[in-house]
Formats: C-alpha cells, sequence, structure tokens
C-alpha cells in the first residue's frame, strides 16, 4: 500500500506518495528486468498523483498510457477511486545498459512516442518529450491542462532486481505565485532524487515535509495494486468473439490471473 498526501502552502500545490510497495507488487507480477522496473513504476506513480491532484466536480478513474517505438512498446497504469491500481507493460524483458552516469536507461526504452490521459468524458495526448516520464507528466499537464508543474518520479533498483524505493512528487505552481515562491521550489528540487531519498526508509509524510516545510496535509489517499479483473467482464468482452473457442485459456494483463472461457 502507498499514502498519497495532497497540501498547498501559499500559491503552491504539493501531492507526494512513497509507492514502494505498489511498484515491488508490479514488478512481482510482470517479473520485469531493471529497467523496466523502472519505467512501470515510474508511469504508475505519476498515474496516481495525476489522480490525487485532479480537482474536478467529480473523482475520476484514470488511465495513462505510453505508446512508444522504443523497446518497452507500451506501458499502461490505470487508478480507480478506490484507491486501486494496475499497470501493464508490453515488453517486461526491455533492458538497456546503463548510461554514462550509471542511471537506468529508461529514455531508452522509451524512445519516441506519446502520452495518453483517459478518464470519464477525457481524452488527451501529448508527445513524448523526454522518456523519462517526470517531465512527460509535466509536459502533458502544461500542454494539455495549462497547470505549471514540476514533476519527480524514481524508482531504485537493487543489485538482484528488487526495488528498493519508489515514489514521486508533483508540486504545482498557481498562477498568483511570486518569484520568491517559485524560487524556493526550484531549489528544493534542483538536483534531487526522490528514489535516493525514499531509500532512507522515509514516509510519505517525510517527502511532503522535506518539499513544503512543517505542513499538514489536506488530503490523503491509501493506493494498493490490486487488479479488479473479474471472469464476468471478461466473458462480456470474449463472449461474441467467433475466433475463440471454448475452454479457451485466458490470462489477465495486469495480474496474470488466468480464466477458462466456457461460451456454453
Amino acid at each position: 500500500m502507498g499514502k498519497a498526501l495532497l497540501t498547498r502552502k501559499d500559491n503552491i500545490v504539493y501531492g507526494v506518495i512513497n509507492s514502494t510497495d505498489i511498484v515491488s507488487k508490479a514488478r512481482d507480477i510482470h517479473r520485469t528486468s531493471p529497467t523496466s522496473t523502472a519505467l512501470l513504476g515510474r508511469v504508475l506513480t505519476g498515474a496516481i498523483l495525476y489522480s490525487l491532484i485532479y480537482r474536478g466536480t467529480q473523482p475520476k478513474n484514470i488511465t495513462v498510457e505510453i505508446l512508444c517505438k522504443g523497446p518497452a512498446k507500451r506501458v499502461i497504469a490505470q487508478v480507480k477511486t478506490s484507491g486501486q491500481v494496475r499497470g501493464f507493460i508490453a515488453n517486461p524483458k526491455a533492458d538497456l545498459p546503463p548510461r554514462s552516469d550509471k542511471k537506468l536507461n529508461v529514455s531508452g526504452i522509451v524512445g519516441s512516442g506519446i502520452l495518453r490521459v483517459i478518464r470519464e468524458g477525457y481524452i488527451s495526448e501529448v508527445p513524448i518529450v523526454s522518456g523519462e516520464i517526470g517531465d512527460d507528466f509535466a509536459y502533458f499537464l502544461y500542454q494539455s491542462e495549462q497547470r505549471k508543474s514540476a514533476v519527480g518520479l524514481g524508482v531504485l533498483v537493487g543489485k538482484y532486481g528488487q526495488v528498493v524505493s519508489a515514489g514521486g512528487f508533483i508540486i504545482e505552481v498557481l498562477p498568483d505565485a511570486s518569484e520568491d515562491e517559485i524560487k524556493r521550489v526550484e531549489d528544493k528540487i534542483k538536483d534531487f532524487s526522490v528514489s535516493i531519498y525514499l531509500s532512507g526508509g522515509r514516509s510519505s509524510s517525510d517527502l511532503l515535509n522535506y518539499l513544503a516545510g512543517d505542513v499538514q496535509p489536506i488530503d490523503e489517499r491509501d493506493y494498493i495494486y490490486d487488479c479488479w479483473c473479474s471472469y464476468e467482464r471478461l466473458i462480456e468482452t470474449v463472449l461474441h468473439d467467433e475466433t475463440i473457442e471454448d475452454n479457451t485459456i485466458a490470462k489477465c494483463i495486469f495480474c496474470k490471473k488466468e480464466y477458462i472461457i466456457r461460451k456454453r
């Protein structure tokens, strides 16, 4: 489970989450390579944070999709208003050697493509601008919703492929923010690694207080990797597909649960 926190300090909105447990569960399900673990984890974390800060009249279920020309091919993250989260990566073994700075080459397995966001009654997409995902979320927020934001997403993968830490933040600069407020944010996040920070056993509350100072959250939400697939949902999809034979085994792409399809 991951606890996400939201607060506002003056003219800056802060959203944070420690998503280590969620990303670790995703890695266990999809058996991802280290670089694919980082990519899937960043997309999951970004989708959660987008869900957290979205200020529509009603909460919405969120789907974030990366369609790319790199070896990862496609990544999906879905977040329900209940706090359930699930994800998928088309090529979980996509991997490349580390970059020259020894960081995982996430942008290398993404390449060019689009980031698409879907919620009820709304679909918007933007081109991928960096492939590091955090910058791409920030670009989406500005281009599609005119929200000036800084987005930091990180996954620290251990030497055996395990998820050591994962998390992220969204910091939105409201229209009335002063130059001093903006500079304080810039100074705080310059060269800041959210995954390294959280690897010291720190919580979402610690991350929020680091970024915003001594503040109290105005919203708290718990998220968990918990697929909502079911036989009933599956059979509705395939019942009229004549190419699928009776007793075919179908597997959920999000949790790998298998179902035997019986049409009769």
